[in-house]
Protein backbone atom coordinates (compact mmCIF):
# COMPACT_ATOMS: atom_id res chain seq x y z
CA UNK A 1 0.00 0.00 0.00
CA UNK A 2 1.33 3.43 -0.83
CA UNK A 3 0.10 6.95 -0.23
CA UNK A 4 -0.95 9.46 -2.84
CA UNK A 5 -1.33 13.19 -2.38
CA UNK A 6 -4.51 14.12 -4.16
CA UNK A 7 -6.16 17.54 -4.20
CA UNK A 8 -4.96 18.54 -0.73
CA UNK A 9 -5.54 15.13 0.85
CA UNK A 10 -3.48 12.07 1.57
CA UNK A 11 -5.06 8.91 0.14
CA UNK A 12 -4.02 5.29 0.02
CA UNK A 13 -3.52 3.33 -3.21
CA UNK A 14 -7.27 2.65 -3.49
CA UNK A 15 -8.06 6.35 -3.34
CA UNK A 16 -9.53 6.30 0.19
CA UNK A 17 -8.79 9.61 1.89
CA UNK A 18 -6.74 9.07 5.05
CA UNK A 19 -6.50 12.71 6.12
CA UNK A 20 -6.77 16.14 4.60
CA UNK A 21 -3.81 18.50 4.56
CA UNK A 22 -4.51 22.04 5.85
CA UNK A 23 -2.29 25.05 5.61
CA UNK A 24 -1.83 27.31 8.65
CA UNK A 25 -4.40 29.91 7.47
CA UNK A 26 -7.10 27.25 7.12
CA UNK A 27 -6.24 25.70 10.49
CA UNK A 28 -6.38 29.07 12.30
CA UNK A 29 -9.60 29.95 10.46
CA UNK A 30 -11.22 26.67 11.55
CA UNK A 31 -10.15 27.13 15.18
CA UNK A 32 -11.47 30.71 15.17
CA UNK A 33 -14.87 29.53 13.90
CA UNK A 34 -15.49 27.01 16.71
CA UNK A 35 -16.89 29.54 19.26
CA UNK A 36 -19.05 31.13 16.53
CA UNK A 37 -20.31 27.70 15.45
CA UNK A 38 -21.21 26.84 19.06
CA UNK A 39 -23.22 30.07 19.38
CA UNK A 40 -24.96 29.41 16.07
CA UNK A 41 -25.89 25.86 17.11
CA UNK A 42 -27.39 27.12 20.38
CA UNK A 43 -29.61 29.48 18.40
CA UNK A 44 -30.66 26.77 15.92
CA UNK A 45 -31.35 23.95 18.38
CA UNK A 46 -35.02 23.15 18.65
CA UNK A 47 -36.10 24.98 15.50
CA UNK A 48 -38.68 23.51 13.12
CA UNK A 49 -36.05 23.18 10.39
CA UNK A 50 -34.13 20.50 12.32
CA UNK A 51 -36.23 17.72 10.75
CA UNK A 52 -35.19 18.78 7.26
CA UNK A 53 -31.48 19.34 8.03
CA UNK A 54 -29.28 16.54 6.76
CA UNK A 55 -26.88 15.00 9.25
CA UNK A 56 -23.46 14.33 7.70
CA UNK A 57 -22.41 10.73 8.33
CA UNK A 58 -19.23 8.75 7.90
CA UNK A 59 -19.17 5.04 7.17
CA UNK A 60 -18.28 4.37 10.82
CA UNK A 61 -21.63 5.93 11.80
CA UNK A 62 -23.37 2.99 10.07
CA UNK A 63 -21.76 0.57 12.53
CA UNK A 64 -23.22 -0.05 16.00
CA UNK A 65 -21.01 1.16 18.85
CA UNK A 66 -18.09 -1.19 19.39
CA UNK A 67 -18.35 -2.78 15.92
CA UNK A 68 -15.45 -2.58 13.49
CA UNK A 69 -15.08 -3.63 9.88
CA UNK A 70 -11.89 -5.54 9.32
CA UNK A 71 -10.12 -4.61 6.10
CA UNK A 72 -10.24 -7.21 3.37
CA UNK A 73 -6.57 -7.76 2.60
CA UNK A 74 -5.75 -10.76 0.44
CA UNK A 75 -2.25 -12.11 0.03
CA UNK A 76 -0.34 -9.70 -2.24
CA UNK A 77 1.32 -12.34 -4.45
CA UNK A 78 -1.82 -14.30 -5.28
CA UNK A 79 -4.73 -12.89 -7.24
CA UNK A 80 -7.73 -12.78 -4.88
CA UNK A 81 -10.90 -14.69 -5.61
CA UNK A 82 -14.30 -14.20 -4.05
CA UNK A 83 -13.63 -17.29 -1.88
CA UNK A 84 -10.70 -15.46 -0.22
CA UNK A 85 -13.09 -13.08 1.52
CA UNK A 86 -15.41 -14.36 4.23
CA UNK A 87 -19.11 -13.69 3.79
CA UNK A 88 -20.49 -11.27 6.36
CA UNK A 89 -22.52 -13.44 8.70
CA UNK A 90 -23.46 -10.80 11.25
CA UNK A 91 -23.61 -7.17 10.13
CA UNK A 92 -25.80 -5.30 12.63
CA UNK A 93 -27.21 -1.90 11.71
CA UNK A 94 -27.90 1.26 13.71
CA UNK A 95 -31.66 1.45 14.25
CA UNK A 96 -31.43 5.10 15.37
CA UNK A 97 -30.66 6.11 11.75
CA UNK A 98 -34.06 4.93 10.54
CA UNK A 99 -36.02 7.90 9.16
CA UNK A 100 -33.16 10.41 9.51
CA UNK A 101 -32.25 12.87 6.77
CA UNK A 102 -28.56 12.16 6.15
CA UNK A 103 -25.67 13.08 3.86
CA UNK A 104 -23.13 10.31 3.15
CA UNK A 105 -20.06 10.22 0.88
CA UNK A 106 -19.16 7.18 -1.18
CA UNK A 107 -18.73 5.53 -4.53
CA UNK A 108 -21.54 4.61 -6.91
CA UNK A 109 -22.41 1.15 -8.18
CA UNK A 110 -25.28 1.83 -10.62
CA UNK A 111 -28.12 -0.68 -10.73
CA UNK A 112 -31.01 0.76 -12.74
CA UNK A 113 -29.75 2.91 -15.65
CA UNK A 114 -31.88 4.20 -18.52
CA UNK A 115 -31.04 6.87 -21.09
CA UNK A 116 -27.89 7.86 -19.18
CA UNK A 117 -29.72 8.45 -15.90
CA UNK A 118 -29.59 6.36 -12.73
CA UNK A 119 -32.78 5.45 -10.88
CA UNK A 120 -31.13 3.24 -8.24
CA UNK A 121 -27.61 2.46 -7.08
CA UNK A 122 -25.50 1.03 -4.31
CA UNK A 123 -23.44 3.53 -2.34
CA UNK A 124 -20.24 1.92 -1.08
CA UNK A 125 -17.28 3.19 0.98
CA UNK A 126 -14.48 2.42 -1.48
CA UNK A 127 -13.92 2.30 -5.23
CA UNK A 128 -14.50 -1.05 -6.91
CA UNK A 129 -16.62 -2.57 -4.14
CA UNK A 130 -19.19 -5.04 -5.51
CA UNK A 131 -17.72 -4.93 -9.03
CA UNK A 132 -13.95 -5.46 -8.99
CA UNK A 133 -13.81 -6.71 -5.42
CA UNK A 134 -16.12 -8.66 -3.14
CA UNK A 135 -18.72 -6.47 -1.44
CA UNK A 136 -18.26 -4.98 2.01
CA UNK A 137 -20.57 -6.21 4.78
CA UNK A 138 -24.24 -5.21 4.40
CA UNK A 139 -23.96 -2.54 7.11
CA UNK A 140 -21.42 -0.78 4.86
CA UNK A 141 -23.67 -0.69 1.76
CA UNK A 142 -26.61 1.67 1.16
CA UNK A 143 -29.22 0.97 -1.52
CA UNK A 144 -30.27 4.38 -2.91
CA UNK A 145 -33.36 4.93 -5.06
CA UNK A 146 -34.47 8.21 -6.62
CA UNK A 147 -38.04 9.36 -7.35
CA UNK A 148 -36.68 10.95 -10.54
CA UNK A 149 -33.59 9.36 -12.16
CA UNK A 150 -30.44 11.46 -11.79
CA UNK A 151 -27.55 12.09 -14.15
CA UNK A 152 -24.09 11.35 -12.75
CA UNK A 153 -21.08 13.32 -13.93
CA UNK A 154 -18.77 10.34 -13.41
CA UNK A 155 -19.12 6.89 -11.96
CA UNK A 156 -15.43 6.82 -11.06
CA UNK A 157 -15.40 9.75 -8.64
CA UNK A 158 -16.86 9.82 -5.12
CA UNK A 159 -20.12 11.67 -4.45
CA UNK A 160 -22.19 13.01 -1.58
CA UNK A 161 -25.75 11.67 -1.51
CA UNK A 162 -28.40 13.30 0.67
CA UNK A 163 -31.67 11.58 1.47
CA UNK A 164 -33.92 9.89 4.01
CA UNK A 165 -32.19 6.82 5.52
CA UNK A 166 -34.10 3.63 6.29
CA UNK A 167 -32.84 0.56 8.11
CA UNK A 168 -34.06 -1.85 5.48
CA UNK A 169 -32.43 -4.81 3.76
CA UNK A 170 -31.89 -4.88 0.01
CA UNK A 171 -30.69 -8.05 -1.68
CA UNK A 172 -29.50 -8.09 -5.28
CA UNK A 173 -27.14 -9.92 -7.61
CA UNK A 174 -24.13 -7.78 -6.64
CA UNK A 175 -24.57 -7.42 -2.90
CA UNK A 176 -26.83 -7.19 0.10
CA UNK A 177 -27.36 -3.78 1.70
CA UNK A 178 -28.32 -3.21 5.32
CA UNK A 179 -29.60 0.30 4.65
CA UNK A 180 -31.79 1.99 2.04
CA UNK A 181 -32.05 5.67 1.21
CA UNK A 182 -34.59 7.78 -0.65
CA UNK A 183 -32.03 9.86 -2.55
CA UNK A 184 -32.75 13.55 -3.06
CA UNK A 185 -29.43 15.22 -3.90
CA UNK A 186 -26.23 13.95 -5.54
CA UNK A 187 -23.18 16.23 -5.40
CA UNK A 188 -19.53 15.69 -6.37
CA UNK A 189 -17.36 14.89 -3.36
CA UNK A 190 -14.88 17.69 -2.69
CA UNK A 191 -11.69 16.73 -0.86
Amino acid sequence: MYLLRRRGAIANSRGCVIFRVMDMRELVGNVARVPLLALALIGVAGSADDADEARTLTWDDLLPEGEVVLPQVPHQLIAPTFDDFPAAVDAPTVEALDGEMVRLPGFVVPLDVAEGKVASLLLVPYFGACIHQPPPPPNQIVYVSFAEPVELESMWDPVWITGRMRVETYSGALAEAGYAMEGRVVEPYEY
